[in-house]
């Protein structure tokens, strides 16, 4: 979206305008996720942050909550200290806004980005929008709560295609737009994940399969993960990402992930969340 709309009106537009693919389709719940959320200084000087909504649909019983920021880490490194919110309370059909979630609601401070979590007495839904605000501020991009139940469990073969997250959405054929791809794990142990970049017609693996760890209740951001493979400017790259059938058994959770190309010239940008089939 390109028109100027307030932050508020630009969330209540997209919510109304809700992605139908399941892997985005985002009921109330009790455990969500969003990928990646923070405030950090970004190429070119700028300076992203998050804004966040939250709704308690009950018409008749509030909600209490906390949000838990489990910051980015390394690949292959333990997870880092969680950083918690005091208690919010939701009134019956509130919506709450906070914005610059990172910086004083759940108090990560200046340079910190991570997969931000709710733990909720009752269901609620939730939306963020991450955009810059200097040195000139932009539009940004809206980012869906994801249940932790929509995450990916982890392939049945090394040929399993199917427990796959999809990627499709990024501007691969234009030098004006870089990607960045993040993947956060939602369950208790540490995830063996592969990302694969594919060439839309030939199907090529470009730079073959990467692997990857990512630690336990953690984000793992892989930067310009287009060019890490190796990939030549073509429009359509798809990307996949998988948790390995060799990870460990993990009773609920599992990875979730989204890629962001965002504009060199602007730093304006857009999120195209995983899909599975």
């Amino acid at each position: 979206m390109r028109r100027r709309l307030c932050p508020i009106g630009l969330a209540g537009v997209l919510f109304l305008t809700a992605w139908t693919a399941r892997a985005v389709y985002s009921p109330a719940t009790t455990t969500g996720w969003f990928i990646t959320a923070g405030r950090v200084q970004g190429q070119f000087d700028a300076l992203f942050r998050t804004d966040l909504w939250l709704f308690n649909p009950d018409s008749s019983t509030s909600v209490t909550l906390t949000l838990t920021l489990h910051p980015a880490v390394g690949n292959g490194a333990p997870a880092a200290t969680p950083i918690t919110s005091a208690t919010i309370t939701l009134a019956p059909r509130e919506t709450k806004f906070f914005p610059d979630v990172t910086l004083s609601t759940v108090p990560a401070g200046d340079g910190v980005v991570g997969a931000l979590q709710w733990q909720s007495s009752g269901p609620i839904l939730g939306g963020g929008r991450i955009y810059t605000a200097a040195p000139a501020g932009t539009y940004g991009f809206f980012v869906p709560a994801l249940p932790a139940t929509e995450s990916l469990t982890k392939k049945t073969a090394a040929s399993d295609n199917v427990n796959v997250l999809q990627i499709f959405g990024v501007n691969s054929g234009d030098a004006n737009f870089r990607t960045n791809l993040d993947v956060a794990n939602t369950s208790a142990v540490a995830l063996p994940i592969e990302v694969r970049v594919i060439d839309p017609v030939t199907t090529e693996i470009y730079g073959g399969t990467l692997d990857y760890t990512v630690a336990a209740g953690s984000l793992l951001r892989l930067g310009a993960i287009l060019t890490t493979a190796g990939a030549p400017q073509v429009p359509g790259l798809r990307i996949t990402v998988a948790v390995k059938e060799t990870a460990p058994t993990f009773s609920s959770g599992g990875a979730i992930a989204a890629a962001y190309t965002l504009d060199n010239r602007t730093q304006d940008a857009f999120a195209f969340v995983g899909q599975r089939q």
